[in-house]
């Protein structure tokens, strides 16, 4: 497991603080502005970053990071990019740093290939939700070895005994998404939503992050109550590709501090 990564969420625990992680696409909105982007959150307060994987078909991503898949893709992005990219990061920041993909292009380099690069490179995890349960665990020892946390993901229509699995299997947290279908949507939780995620938290032996839909303050209250941190996605996306680059640093302290 990462200890970077797993460090992070007990100490934030010891301290009964909640956790926010950000997701960015690599190479978006420029192909040159992630490192600046990820230290700027890292400077603003960030506990860990999601990095998304350009793909050209994301099932579980609403239009927003599509989009924003569509323009890295169009920048010339790809895997091994970003492992430079995560090389001149790590030069400065030791922000925790999970990948977020699906598995056609990490198939395509080979998965051992993926692998040995993103521990080579410093990721601390992987989130790859077409990459199926049943299967990634076939690479677990691998994944150990390498100091490498597999985030699963659950939904409330996630039967009961799979979360037990997902349980079972995991190394630092668990992925909760907070309603099915892709991200981005507008969302508040209803009553059935708040019963599932008031007992899947008394239920889970690792911590759990939320999201989908996830955008402001009111959301960040709202989902903390029920996990121990949230992700916000396509709110961050909005706000890179509405802000000039000159203005992005200003623009990415204030939406973080506006979240806090």
């Amino acid at each position: 497991m990462s200890k970077r990564l797993n460090d992070l969420i007990k100490d934030k625990a010891g301290k009964d603080e909640k956790l926010l992680s950000i997701f960015i696409t690599a190479g978006f909105p420029e192909i040159d502005s992630t490192k600046e982007i990820i230290l700027a959150l890292d400077e603003a307060g960030v506990d860990f970053i999601e990095l998304g994987i350009p793909f050209s078909d994301p099932i579980a991503d609403g239009p927003v990071i599509q989009k924003a898949s569509e323009r890295a893709i169009h920048n010339g992005v790809n895997i091994d990019n970003i492992f430079q990219m995560m090389g001149e990061i790590r030069e400065i920041s030791q922000i925790p740093i999970i990948l977020m993909g699906y598995l056609n292009p990490i198939n395509k380099m080979g998965i051992d290939t993926f692998i040995n690069q993103a521990s080579a490179s410093s990721v601390d995890g992987l989130i790859i939700p077409d990459w199926a349960l049943e299967e990634n665990q076939k690479y677990g020892d691998i994944l150990k070895k390498h100091d490498l946390d597999i985030i699963h993901l659950l939904a409330p229509n996630t039967p009961p005994d799979r979360i037990k699995i997902i349980d079972e299997v995991s190394s630092s947290f668990i992925y909760c998404v907070a309603y099915t279908g892709v991200t981005g949507q507008d969302n508040k939780p209803t009553e059935k939503t708040s019963d599932f995620l008031k007992t899947i938290r008394k239920e889970l032996n690792h911590p759990l992050m939320i999201g989908f839909g996830i955008k402001n303050r009111e959301d960040y209250l709202t989902y903390t109550n029920y996990a121990d941190g949230v992700i916000i996605g396509s709110a961050f996306i909005r706000l890179l590709e509405k802000t000039n680059r000159e203005e992005r640093r200003e623009a990415i302290d204030r939406f973080i501090k506006q979240i806090r």
